[in-house]
């Protein structure tokens, strides 16, 4: 005859479930930021003129002195 099935506290469930969350948070950030990256992707692609230029980025700024710093 097979064991009887004892029902847990709700609190041994909650504390399982947390466990599980712990352990697999890490692969839910990373299948996150790709959906993210794919509706902002789309985002700018919809945005877009359908044959307008894209903007020219702007050169660096490079300077010879130390701005702010006195000897």
């Amino acid at each position: 005859m097979p064991p009887k099935a004892t029902t847990a506290a709700p609190w041994q469930e909650l504390e399982t479930q947390a466990y599980h969350a712990f352990r697999e948070w890490h692969l839910w950030l990373v299948l996150r930021e790709r959906e993210l990256a794919e509706r902002l992707a789309a985002g700018r692609a919809d945005k877009r003129a359908p044959g307008a230029a894209v903007a020219a980025e702007r050169p660096e700024r490079k300077t010879t002195t130390h701005e702010g710093v006195t000897e």
